[in-house]
């Protein structure tokens, strides 16, 4: 339950609101400048990427990997195979 009158709630949310504004304008900032000065078949495969990045960090940070993480991969892969296709 979102408790807006919780001590430290604005500030948290500002705090994530902030990390979120900012992560995502630096990543488009970048990856447009990536689109720039390479060719965009190069710049779709980080997509393709992301999913194998997650599994490996998440190995490396401990966590254990099951089916679900398997799944979420294949269906990730799968929505850019279907966006990408001709």
């Amino acid at each position: 339950m979102l408790k807006m009158n919780e001590p430290g709630f604005w500030e948290a949310f500002s705090y994530v609101s902030l990390l979120g504004i900012v992560g995502t304008a630096g990543a488009l900032i970048l990856f447009n400048r990536l689109i720039q000065i390479s060719s965009p078949l190069f710049a779709s495969s980080v997509t393709y990427l992301i999913p194998l990045v997650a599994i490996i960090w998440g190995v490396m940070d401990g966590e254990k990997i099951n089916a679900y993480q398997f799944m979420g991969m294949g269906i990730v892969l799968g929505g850019v195979w279907l966006a990408n296709r001709k």
